[in-house]
């Protein structure tokens, strides 16, 4: 099992890298005056648009809304796990996120392209592309309303910020989000109230575990798939878990919109 898990890894970094160097070979093009397409497959980060009369299909860098019904299952549980929300949950965020984009995207805008194959299920060709409107950056809003994590190839052209800069950028989006409880981070609290789920846990992504006496100091970070218990809250934004350090038994607080309650 570990030997294939392997493997599968290895193929798909492969095809990513291959991918990723191919879209480094292709020229940026630059195309004004676009707009959207009124289209039943259009979603948060796919979106079939007109370009001077001419259809085309183009798919976000930078990011992965999550899927608007659950036909992908395993998919919709990956994006669950980022969120760390239900499946029906995951799905309500990216109908959030296909009404957001769809928002942005009215009258006109600007697509930098490389006319990168994006593939996908459509019959239509499909191609990476960033979107710009009044010097903003769809996939940068989508992670700062809380609409989209950070995921998939990354690519700046020679106009944009570099891509260190735009990385800081979605960073800073993403903590905005957490911090005003946005989107797909909002359902981590249940208006407001104090989460009160206590028991076994599994960590749907990494934590960073606090010190029960001084909260502002780090004790170190449990990794995505680790099992915790959940001890209950300890205020409005704090929970108390206790955990396993080696062969050792300790509690410590988590930001409860990290552990996903």
């Amino acid at each position: 099992m570990f030997v294939r898990w392997v493997t599968r890894w290895l193929l798909g970094a492969l095809l990513v890298a291959g991918t990723q160097q191919a879209c480094a070979a292709k020229k940026w093009r630059l195309k004004e005056g676009c707009t959207l397409i009124d289209h039943p497959a259009n979603d948060g980060d796919s979106f079939h648009v007109r370009v001077n009369k001419r259809h085309y299909l183009f798919r976000l860098y930078w990011v992965d809304t999550p899927e608007t019904d659950l036909s992908l299952p395993e998919r919709v549980a990956e994006q669950a796990a980022y969120f760390g929300l239900s499946p029906e949950e995951t799905v309500k965020v990216g109908k959030e996120a296909e009404a957001f984009s769809r928002k942005f995207l009215q009258g006109s805008f600007t697509v930098h392209t490389k006319f990168a194959d994006a593939m996908g299920r459509s019959a239509r060709d499909r191609d990476y592309a960033i979107i710009e409107k009044d010097g903003t950056y769809l996939h940068v809003e989508l992670v700062r309303a809380g609409l989209a994590r950070i995921h998939g190839l990354e690519e700046v052209s020679e106009d944009m910020p570099s891509l260190g800069t735009m990385r800081m950028r979605l960073k800073a989006a993403e903590a905005e989000a957490k911090r005003e409880a946005r989107g797909g981070w909002s359902r981590h609290r249940d208006g407001g109230k104090v989460a009160t789920y206590t028991g076994p846990y599994t960590l749907p992504r990494s934590v960073t575990v606090l010190d029960l006496q001084d909260p502002t100091r780090a004790l170190g970070v449990l990794r995505a798939g680790a099992g915790i218990e959940v001890l209950g809250p300890e205020s409005t934004v704090l929970t108390r878990i206790r955990f396993q350090a080696g062969e050792a038994s300790r509690e410590g607080l988590c930001r409860t919109v990290e552990l996903g309650l």
